[in-house]
C-alpha cells in the first residue's frame, strides 16, 4: 500500500476528520485530500508534523513509509491505542493553553454543562464566529 494510503488510514482510524487534521499540520484541507489520494507527492519537510500530529510511534511510520506494515493481530486494540496516543498528544499540545485561559476553562465549564446537541450547537456557533 502507498504511504498516501496509510496516512489516509492512520487519520480515518483515529476518527479525525481532513479538516481538523490540516489544521494541526498548517496546511489547507483540500491540499491534504490531495496527498491521502495520491494526486499530490506529501512534502518531505512535512513527514515530521505528519508523525507528530498523528502521534505516530517512529517504528510504525517507518514502516509506513517503507510499506512493511503488518496485518495487525488485533485490530481494535490498535485503534485504541492509536487514538490514545493522539488524546495524549493533543493534551500535551494544548495544555498550556486551557491552563493559561481562564476563558477557555469557563467556556468548557459551560459546554459540560449542556446536552450533547446544545453543545453541539454551542462549539459550531463559536467555530463559525472565529
Amino acid at each position: 500500500m502507498p504511504f498516501h494510503e496509510h496516512i489516509r488510514e492512520y487519520r480515518e482510524q483515529l476518527e479525525i476528520t481532513q479538516i481538523e487534521a490540516a489544521e494541526r499540520l498548517g496546511i489547507d484541507h483540500s491540499v491534504l485530500s490531495k496527498y491521502e489520494l495520491g494526486k499530490l507527492a506529501i512534502p518531505l519537510d512535512l513527514l515530521p508534523d505528519i508523525r507528530r500530529v498523528y502521534a505516530i510511534p517512529k517504528e510504525k511510520f517507518i514502516d509506513m513509509l517503507e510499506d512493511k506494515l503488518g496485518k495487525s493481530r488485533n485490530p481494535g486494540l490498535e485503534a485504541r491505542e492509536n487514538k490514545m496516543r493522539y488524546a495524549a498528544a493533543l493534551q500535551n499540545e494544548y495544555m498550556p493553553y486551557i491552563m493559561n485561559s481562564k476563558e477557555f476553562r469557563l467556556f468548557m465549564s459551560k459546554l459540560n454543562a449542556l446536552d450533547k446537541k446544545e453543545a453541539k450547537k454551542l462549539l459550531t456557533e463559536a467555530i463559525k464566529n472565529n
